[in-house]
């Protein structure tokens, strides 16, 4: 079976995968991550398979969503998610901490993949962990960025001056500073330092799980 990220022009439907296909491809994304909690959803987050970690991990007692394996918060995260998917140029990869950014018991991550003419997300949750590293994919996933305001957040976040960082991506300063602005903007702060600190994870007042 292949699965790869999803397509612009790819079905949105309902699944069409059989139990037997469905337990394949659960198989696959379980035996590839086996210390994980990993859980495999329709894009409408029914959840079709799931691991005896992410049970255990999931299963703490709070009000629950469409699913019941699901948190009611992180059911509303995956439908946000599920939603900017649809979107032309969606992303396919989010992460977040769960129950929110100031208690930081899970990581989770989703991404979302194409298999026999349907969408599906994988869910992957672990205890909370910092990201060391702010790294282009890490910070787009996060905060939703385009690619180049990832590039110029990842740039500023090591300690990069606007010179620098046009230097390095061969782009006009101004240009650096337009990006900078909307990436302060869908990072919830407000300057250089706090842009740092929200990259590498240091708390400045973070948003909920839904608002990541």
């Amino acid at each position: 079976m292949i699965i790869h990220p999803p397509k612009a022009e790819s079905q949105r439907g309902h699944p069409v995968l059989s139990d037997r296909e469905t337990h394949a491809l659960a198989k696959g994304l379980l035996d590839s991550d086996p210390e994980r909690g990993v859980v495999l959803l329709t894009m409408d987050r029914r959840v079709l398979y799931s691991n005896t970690a992410a049970s255990n991990f999931l299963r703490d007692g709070t009000e629950r969503g469409r699913d019941s394996l699901l948190p009611a918060p992180l059911d509303q995260w995956l439908g946000d998610f599920a939603e900017r998917i649809r979107a032309p140029r969606g992303p396919t990869q989010a992460d977040a901490y769960y129950p929110h950014e100031e208690d930081r018991r899970l990581r989770v991550s989703a991404e979302a993949f194409d298999a026999d003419r349907s969408t599906y997300i994988v869910l992957r949750v672990q205890t909370a962990r910092p990201w060391n590293e702010p790294t282009v994919r890490r910070l787009q996933g996060r905060f939703a960025l385009t690619l180049r305001e990832a590039q110029v957040a990842s740039h500023v976040a090591r300690g990069h001056s606007n010179g620098e960082v046009a230097d390095r991506l061969g782009i006009v300063e101004k240009t650096v500073k337009n990006v900078l602005m909307s990436v302060y903007k869908k990072c919830g702060v407000r300057n250089r330092v706090e842009l740092a600190l929200r990259a590498y994870d240091a708390p400045v007042g973070s948003p909920d799980l839904g608002g990541t």
